[in-house]
């Protein structure tokens, strides 16, 4: 087994608990942060009820609305320029159940190990524990580290990845994902793709390079809430080989049964926007929030971050000061002092410029008056070497 990885629950628990008490420190890692846009991108679900716009009398199922999965083939085809079919669209309410129906689906198909490139996403560590899946971890490092030891298992297997390495804001190489895809078809296993950060890279390109997997050997997960940052609705899709989707459709219907016409709505206006006007205006956003953080001089160091809306940096001032998710969280070893920073939560972002503000080079607080150590001085906004796509 992998201790580490099932030890990660354990923290994610505790932070959890603090997080929800009166008066917790200012959770700079959070999971939520607003925007501008949300209303914009809601259009019509910001201001009218959902009885109002479709019948509330009758279920509201997504697997089978084939408009939806249409929409949602046109825009792969439309990003990744790959041949997407609606017959390998299976939508679903929220990545959480997806996550459900694939480690369900493990289970029921009697398989009880696979290995994983590290991180994966708490709830799947959380699922594989609960369901007595041995994860083996194929590396020690991140994908986005020059020291990333890929050890492909000469076997026929499945093999869990997460692209991007939410985090640290980090893509996977192309490079890692074209041996990965080698090995596929050398050894005929499965891989899924954690593709919930998808779609929100800061160079403005729209492709994924996952999506150059082998088509009939991958699943992958895309998370259009997430491209949109409005957490509120629920809704999700995989990418799988045609000839896995009837399984896959009918095991997770019948495990979580249909949404509400809400999330269902939703799901057409998110799919609308990403084939239309995109998530620019958000990506901008979170952009503008990084250059205000490092500008105010509270980052001692970064990595450099190209996609989704976190970075992970070492704070000037000690993150004990926070409420913060550190390396552990997410099995990564040898980053002392760097957290997890949520750029869209604007009171993390804020707290951490004016702890920084009040604490100078002296190490002395304003905040309370008393000395205090701010870590190692280094530069401010330091940036970290990475691996090379």
């Amino acid at each position: 087994m992998t201790p580490s990885l099932f030890r990660m629950l354990e923290w994610h628990e505790l932070i959890e608990a603090e997080r929800r008490q009166p008066g917790a420190r200012v959770f700079v890692s959070d999971y939520n942060g607003g925007h501008p846009y949300v209303e914009s991108y809601l259009g019509e679900l910001a201001d009218t009820a959902p009885g109002r716009l479709a019948d509330v009398t009758r279920y509201s199922g997504l697997g089978e609305d084939a408009a939806l999965r249409a929409k949602i083939a046109a825009m792969h085809r439309r990003y990744d320029g790959t041949d997407c079919s609606p017959g390998r669209v299976l939508p679903g309410g929220g990545s959480s159940g997806l996550l459900g129906t694939f480690a369900t689906w493990l289970l029921l198909t009697g398989r009880r190990r696979v290995h994983y490139v590290p991180p994966v996403y708490y709830k799947l560590a959380y699922l594989f524990r609960r369901m007595g899946i041995e994860p083996v971890p194929v590396a020690r490092a991140h994908a986005y580290q020059p020291a990333f030891d890929l050890r492909l298992p000469a076997e026929r297997t499945v093999l869990v990845l997460t692209d991007p390495v939410w985090y640290a804001g980090r893509r996977v190489p192309g490079a890692v994902l074209r041996r990965i895809a080698d090995w596929q078809e050398e050894t005929g296993s499965l891989v899924f793709v954690d593709g919930t950060f998808q779609y929100m890279r800061w160079d403005g390109e729209r492709r994924e390079d996952s999506a150059l997997l082998p088509a009939d050997r991958t699943l992958r997960m895309v998370c259009p809430t997430k491209f949109l940052s409005v957490h509120g609705y629920r809704c999700a899709h995989l990418l799988v080989p045609e000839r896995m989707r009837e399984e896959l459709a009918e095991l997770h219907l019948n495990l979580h049964g249909d949404v509400a016409v809400s999330d269902r709505l939703f799901a057409h206006r998110a799919a609308d926007l990403m084939l239309g006007e995109g998530n620019r205006a958000l990506v901008e956003h979170v952009r503008d929030n990084h250059r205000a953080l490092t500008a105010s001089g509270a980052l001692d160091a970064e990595v450099p971050a190209e996609a989704g809306f976190f970075l992970f940096a070492r704070p000037r001032v000690p993150h004990r000061w926070f409420l913060a998710m550190d390396g552990k969280y997410f099995e990564l070893d040898g980053r002392p002092g760097y957290v997890r920073i949520n750029l869209l939560n604007r009171p993390g972002i804020d707290a951490l410029m004016t702890a920084a503000s009040q604490t100078g080079r002296t190490g002395r607080t304003g905040r309370t008056g008393r000395p205090g150590r701010t870590g190692r001085p280094g530069r401010p906004g330091q940036v970290e070497p990475v691996a090379g796509g």
